[in-house]
């Protein structure tokens, strides 16, 4: 009888013809079966033993007469018409947390939001949506969350807050001293406009953009090759040939809901569609877009660079295009270039790794392809990401130096997530006012003079493009639970400005957006119809497709080497649950299996079977790694021999101190 193994440990097993699968029966079927016999072979589940245990301890809790909580049900005094109890509705919504953009609808039964699924009416998401999106509901009911504002650690009033932030925004202008607020990627163009009038209120003030996940490289390869400051809008959807570096565009990379749902049209075939896109897959650790790939080749990432420079060689000598002195591939290209050649214009190029050099070829590759246009273009740009690398670091030497007077974060967290947490938290002792306009008490906030906290999305107004010309909105779908407020509420109190954000967003689409369409002749229809469909869109300018620039690659040629070296190379990567780790706390993402690994709860150093052997490890020895920080090793099949993987997002007490491409391991 053939046997089929379900881990590596079992594998083993069979390999060595282990007594114990041997003994092994076989699946019995408990028809028929007296509840005795039942009870004899079959064995409890952890969630049957949790089941077992919750009913046996509330049968003792009844039958031992324990006084059980006194829950009161107030009805409405006036029930509103909409509000049938038991009964749910729905309302569409935007969930954004600086990293991940989904529209969303929310199923509120009673007043409290209890479920959320994709909405269909979307053109980027067609109704999809991730687990971080799905797992968000959760976080409203988190008692970890800042229940009121603090002032230095402790409870204190708004009241006290505004006067006292006001005093010294205001102290801090009049001296001509530098403003900042620290946030995270916005897509808000509501908030932006806040922004701007708060920096009419304090000329010295300015924004500063910061991602945990930074994909500034893309931006200044795009700016230095395209003349485009910006992320281009995807479509694999209309690609023929897919071909990913270190890219988990189906897990975490950019835009996953959307690309996923894009990718599943070109794996189907149909009456109108007869053919399958071809996905070639080169990755340093085994990520979800990895295991879908029709060929997967792994590579260190020390060698993603020379093996794009060989890919680009070939496709330029084909072109006519000059080509880059560099190594030998070690993987072999020549069928991947050979496949993109033949169906120009039809496919797709695409990096995950911040370098500028990297994406520079990615676009150079792209461009010779004829691509520009068809499965990458710049009509529609992606908003999502505006973190920029050399001015977040311009403001840590800045506040290093003591010339930030006042510092405002929202919605970022460097002392978790910055590589060189150390630094930025020294820094923050030379910056007088410290604010936080977060939901938690994070790595950060604990850092800072005042913390003001924010809704939290589900509580909520807000706006978001996350394209150019596409917009969808949020609403709040139940009143905040906790003695919060919004922070551009916040926001427009110290800017002076007397007007709610629901106004002021209201105010926004009439004056910026409603004459963008014809279909509803009153902003009150419009507004009406777009909150209650959640998405709007408006057509936007052909832009003229844009020169690939190759003297940036020209001038540049010495750079494009990469040091060899010998040791074992660390990847760094998000999960598909715990992503960057701002909802690490949330129970139902830490219990999600990893769709790869099948892990739960805790992080791990993934390594090669080969690997492993070679150097004696077995699954979950617990290894110190450059004797910084310790991690259970997994196995993982498909990691490439003389590399590690770690997942970010876990360590909330400590940040990680810096990013390591080799390392040391040692039991």
């Amino acid at each position: 009888m053939k046997k089929y193994w379900k881990s590596l440990e079992e594998l083993k097993d069979i390999q060595e013809g282990s007594e114990l699968v041997k003994e092994q029966e076989p699946e019995f079927s408990i028809a028929g079966l007296s509840t005795e016999e039942m009870s004899n072979k079959v064995k409890s589940t952890r969630r049957d033993f949790l089941k077992f245990l919750g009913f046996s301890v509330g049968t003792v809790a009844l039958a031992s007469s324990c006084e059980q909580p006194v829950r009161k049900a107030i009805p409405y005094l006036s029930q509103p018409e909409e509000v049938i109890p038991g009964m749910a509705n729905h309302y569409a919504s935007t969930f954004f947390d600086g990293h991940d953009y989904c529209p969303v609808v929310v199923k509120v039964r009673d007043g409290r939001p209890i479920k959320i699924e994709g909405n269909k009416l979307s053109h980027i998401t067609c109704g999809g949506t991730s687990a971080r999106v799905q797992a968000s509901v959760l976080s409203l009911y988190d008692s970890a969350r800042l229940q009121h504002p603090l002032k230095d650690g402790n409870k204190t009033s708004w009241e006290t807050i505004d006067s006292e932030i006001v005093a010294k925004l205001e102290e801090v202008a009049q001296k001509e001293g530098k403003i900042v607020i620290l946030s995270g990627s916005v897509i808000s163009p509501s908030t932006l406009k806040i922004f701007e009038d708060f920096k009419e209120k304090y000329s010295t003030a300015e924004v500063v953009y910061y991602d945990a996940v930074s994909y500034s490289a893309m931006k200044i390869a795009n700016k230095e090759t395209f003349d485009r400051l910006a992320i281009p809008s995807y479509r694999f959807d209309e690609a023929e040939v897919i071909v990913g570096f270190n890219c988990d565009f189906l897990g975490t990379w950019l835009s996953p809901v959307e690309f996923s749902k894009q990718y599943a049209k070109t794996r189907e075939l149909n009456e109108e569609k007869k053919t399958l896109s071809k996905h070639y897959q080169f990755e340093s650790y085994m990520s979800l877009t990895g295991s879908n790939a029709d060929e997967r080749r792994v590579i260190k990432p020390s060698d993603e660079l020379t093996v794009l420079l060989n890919l680009y060689n070939r496709i330029a000598t084909l072109s006519e295009m000059p080509t880059f002195s560099t190594d030998p591939s070690p993987v072999d290209i020549s069928k991947v270039a050979d496949d993109l050649m033949f169906h120009q214009g039809k496919g797709l190029v695409v990096s995950g790794t911040n370098d500028v050099y990297i994406q520079a070829l990615v676009n150079a590759i792209n461009f010779l392809l004829a691509n520009l246009g068809g499965t990458f273009n710049f009509e529609r740009t992606l908003m999502t990401k505006k973190g920029c690398d050399s001015k977040f670091e311009e403001l840590v030497e800045e506040m290093n130096s003591g010339s930030v007077d006042a510092l405002l974060v929202y919605n970022a967290n460097p002392v978790y997530d910055y590589f060189d947490a150390e630094k930025f938290k020294n820094a923050l002792d030379n910056v007088n006012l410290k604010v936080s306009l977060g939901e938690v008490n994070d790595e950060t906030t604990k850092f800072v003079n005042y913390a003001c906290p924010d809704h939290h999305y589900l509580e909520s107004w807000n706006d978001a493009e996350p394209y150019t010309g596409m917009y969808s909105l949020s609403q709040p779908t139940i009143r905040n639970i906790f003695n919060t407020r919004q922070a551009q509420e916040s926001l427009l109190k110290w800017a002076g400005i007397e007007m709610d954000y629901h106004t002021y967003i209201k105010k926004y689409w009439e004056d910026n957006l409603f004459g963008e369409q014809n279909e509803y002749l009153t902003f009150t229809d419009f507004w009406n119809y777009t909150l209650q469909n959640g998405v709007f869109e408006r057509e936007v300018e052909t832009v003229a497709y844009p020169i690939y620039d190759f003297e940036f690659l020209g001038t540049n040629a010495n750079k494009l080497v990469t040091d060899k070296n010998d040791g074992l190379e660390l990847v760094l990567y998000e999960k598909i649950g715990i992503g960057t780790g701002k909802q690490a706390n949330n129970p139902w993402l830490q219990e999600m299996p990893d769709p790869i690994s099948k892990a739960v709860w805790d992080n791990y150093l993934a390594v090669s079977p080969t690997w492993a052997k070679e150097n004696g490890f077995e699954q979950e020895d617990v290894v110190s790694i450059n004797g910084e920080i310790e991690l259970p090793v997994l196995i993982q099949p498909g990691q490439p021999i003389g590399t590690a993987s770690i997942a970010l997002g876990y360590g909330r007490v400590d940040a990680w101190k810096k990013c390591l491409s080799i390392c040391s391991i040692e039991k």
